[in-house]
């Protein structure tokens, strides 16, 4: 690569930078964002299916890495074993699926008009784009029941008028 066109990439890389560092852009951000660490996770799961084929072919990086790291090795089977390059990249997967679920709720909630706190729930993140919200619509007041004194003879004609008058059951004992 020629020294005079690494300038105009660097002035490039700036605004296109910046550009992206504008709200107008926050989406698009995220959506790059969760694409890109989906695609890195899903590359980490080929790698390991891949050594688990090929052991010998492991990166000298990531035996250095795990040198540095006891606790590390203490987690993951033995280096030579086939299996350690899938629990490697297990381990890194299940780290990373956090971040990866939390791209993907701000990346739906983005570019939603906030107008009133919501709680956010299954139901509002699996939504399709929101509509405008529904007014607040307060119920019309009631009055106040009035509360009559019921006379015991009133309430037991009342019971007695809904049985039905045919022959008891016990009485036919």
């Amino acid at each position: 690569m020629s020294p005079q066109i690494l300038p105009v990439i660097a002035w490039t890389g700036l605004v296109l930078l910046a550009i992206l560092c504008l709200p107008v852009a926050r989406k698009f951000v995220l959506e790059l964002s969760a694409w890109a660490l989906r695609l890195a996770m899903l590359a980490l799961l080929a790698g390991g299916a891949y050594l688990w084929f090929r052991p010998g072919e492991m990166p000298a990086g990531v035996s250095n890495f795990l040198d540095a790291e006891p606790w590390l090795v203490s987690i993951l089977p033995d280096r030579s074993a086939a299996h350690f390059s899938i629990c490697a990249a297990s381990i890194i997967v299940t780290l990373l699926l956090p971040i990866l679920a939390m791209l993907d709720v701000t990346r739906r909630l983005s570019g939603r008009r906030l107008e009133r706190p919501r709680v956010v729930t299954a139901e509002t993140v699996a939504e399709a784009p929101m509509a405008e919200p529904e007014p607040v619509v307060e119920p019309a007041p009631m009055g106040v029941p009035v509360m009559r004194p019921v006379q015991r003879r009133t309430a037991a004609n009342a019971i007695a008028s809904t049985w039905s008058h045919g022959p008891s059951r016990i009485a036919g004992r």
